[in-house]
């Protein structure tokens, strides 16, 4: 089975015209002329029987009824047709003008494939290296057939994520899943700049998660830089307030678990001014001491923090996750994670971002990256302060697969509602954290 965007606009046409279909299922011109031509003669015939009158009157009257009538059929059954053709050509050049109008940006189909519509992202649409995703476990994808290339899962995502490389220009990226395969055109562009070298790395999926969230806001940009790529302003402050709170605690000591992005380092630098500044020292975590954690990396390196104590091997008193860590794989594991955001997850104007991005990727998993690039092209960014919100799993005993689909059962694509964590909640548990006017990304 083989599915394209341009067939499936115009499978999903139908004539809807009744009886009249009957006349103009033909190609052009095949019954509605012939009837046409009948009508015009048998009207002339009509007319020139009443001049000499050689029919009574009830007859003649009868016959220029039928006549009538039938070349009014024709007429209406012809513009009918063209009508649906017209219909057909505007949704086909639509559809196609959707997928060319902006060509080196981000692209963001679904195709049927395996019998069900499929989710396709292409981050960044240039050509060169791009990252593909696609909604289905056995993916794969290329742009020659017979050597498409299979993907595979990374953390805070469901997708399968391949990595392809697309010529300049026009091309044809081809997507295998499910026994079927689809066609999805794509236009990288010509003199377009290199795409963010964050999207070789592990931090490509929060990249993407963010350019999504871009796209179903409906902005239709290039991506010029990856979240990974800088620590923002609010999130240095709201990483230095929350270690204000833990002082205010009484904490004295903390663990701390960063990578080596420009963000992870920026964060790791304004987690240790804040604690210095409370007299609060910075420590590895491990097995030994029991402290709070702070997690300040990119989402695969959060996630293994999290099941490092879910597990035991790392102790904490609580695992504080850095603003941009609200990702599915982060917050399942059982590990007393907090969070600090300035948005609350339930309002409707972040369950707006779950349900647009559900919709266009369906069976994606929402993120925090990916509503704060929502709220960005909406301009719906908050100014309001910090809170912390605390994340809470229910599991049930038996082998119930687990909210982020990792667990028995594996590869979860969940149906229902759109959910930030299906069988968890994410509440605030705390008053605004206080913020200082001078806190620096830099310091």
């Amino acid at each position: 089975m083989t599915g394209s965007i341009g067939n499936q606009v115009t499978a999903a046409l139908s004539p809807g015209r009744g009886h009249l279909a009957a006349l103009d299922g033909s190609p052009a011109g095949g019954t509605l002329i012939p009837i046409a031509v009948a009508s015009v003669i048998g009207l002339v015939a009509v007319a020139a029987l009443a001049r000499w009158r050689l029919l009574p009157r009830r007859p003649l009257v009868v016959s220029c009824t039928v006549f009538s009538l039938a070349l009014v059929l024709v007429t209406v059954a012809a513009l009918g047709t063209r009508g649906d053709r017209g219909t057909a050509d505007t949704a086909d050049g639509a559809q196609a003008a959707q997928v060319q109008s902006r060509p080196g940006t981000p692209l963001l189909r679904t195709l049927p494939l395996g019998g069900k519509q499929v989710g396709v992202l292409v981050v960044p649409g240039r050509p060169g290296g791009n990252l593909v995703a696609v909604g289905a476990d056995d993916a794969q994808a290329g742009t020659a057939t017979g050597e498409l290339r299979r993907g595979d899962r990374r953390p805070g995502s469901s997708q399968t994520w391949i990595p392809v490389d697309l010529p300049e220009g026009r091309s044809t990226l081809r997507i295998s899943a499910g026994g079927s395969t689809g066609e999805l055109p794509v236009d990288t562009g010509r003199d377009a700049p290199a795409a963010p070298a964050a999207l070789a790395t592990a931090d490509g999926p929060e990249c993407a998660a963010a350019a999504a969230g871009a796209l179903v806001a409906g902005e239709q940009a290039p991506l010029t830089a990856c979240p990974s790529d800088r620590l923002t302003e609010d999130d240095a402050a709201t990483l230095s307030a929350t270690v204000r709170f833990l002082a205010g605690r009484g904490t004295r000591s903390v663990g701390l678990v960063s990578d080596d992005s420009a963000r992870g380092r920026a964060a790791a630098a304004a987690v240790r001014s804040a604690a210095g500044q409370e007299g609060i020292e910075v420590t590895r975590p491990g097995p030994a001491a029991s402290q709070p954690l702070l997690v300040t990396t990119g989402w695969p390196g959060a996630t293994e923090a999290a099941l490092a104590v879910e597990a035991g091997k790392t102790r904490a008193e609580g695992v504080y996750l850095a603003p941009w860590l609200l990702a599915r794989s982060v917050l399942t594991p059982s590990a007393g994670q907090l969070i600090p955001l300035r948005y609350a997850p339930r309002r409707a104007e972040a369950m707006a971002y779950v349900k647009a991005l559900t919709a266009r990727m369906p069976g994606e998993y929402p993120s925090g990256t990916g509503y704060r690039a929502w709220q960005r092209v909406r301009d719906e960014e908050p100014r309001t302060p910090p809170r912390l919100y605390a994340v809470a799993v229910a599991y049930v005993p038996g082998g119930m697969t687990a909210a982020d689909g990792e667990g028995q059962g594996g590869h979860h694509h969940a149906g229902g509602e759109a959910e930030w964590l299906p069988s968890g909640m994410i509440a605030p548990i705390s008053a605004p954290l206080r913020e200082r006017k001078n806190d620096d990304p830099g310091a």
